[in-house]
């Protein structure tokens, strides 16, 4: 299925959700158990805001590569970039 051929697929389904629903939110009020009213409202905002993804942390070889000294150099170099400014600030 090319580009072109997908967005005509999503603006039909775009189409048919906006035909269906008002009869999709009066089944809606019409679920009478909480938990399944609930887990039906999660379910359809996953099409709203998609599901959180999983995120692969991967360590890099090397001891200047690791976290903490990432840290340490950028602090470093904040700390410089102040003094600099302190320093013409007080000229």
């Amino acid at each position: 299925m090319t580009r072109l051929e997908n967005v005509g697929a999503e603006n039909a389904i775009r189409l048919f959700i906006n035909h269906k629903f008002a009869a999709a939110t009066q089944a809606w009020e019409e679920i009478e158990d909480p938990y399944q009213k609930v887990n039906t409202f999660i379910k359809l905002m996953e099409f709203v805001i998609p599901k959180r993804r999983s995120v692969d942390f991967k360590p890099e070889a090397g001891p200047e590569n690791s976290l903490e000294a990432r840290l340490s150099k950028m602090m470093k170099e904040h700390n410089a970039v102040n003094n600099n400014a302190d320093e013409k600030s007080s000229l």
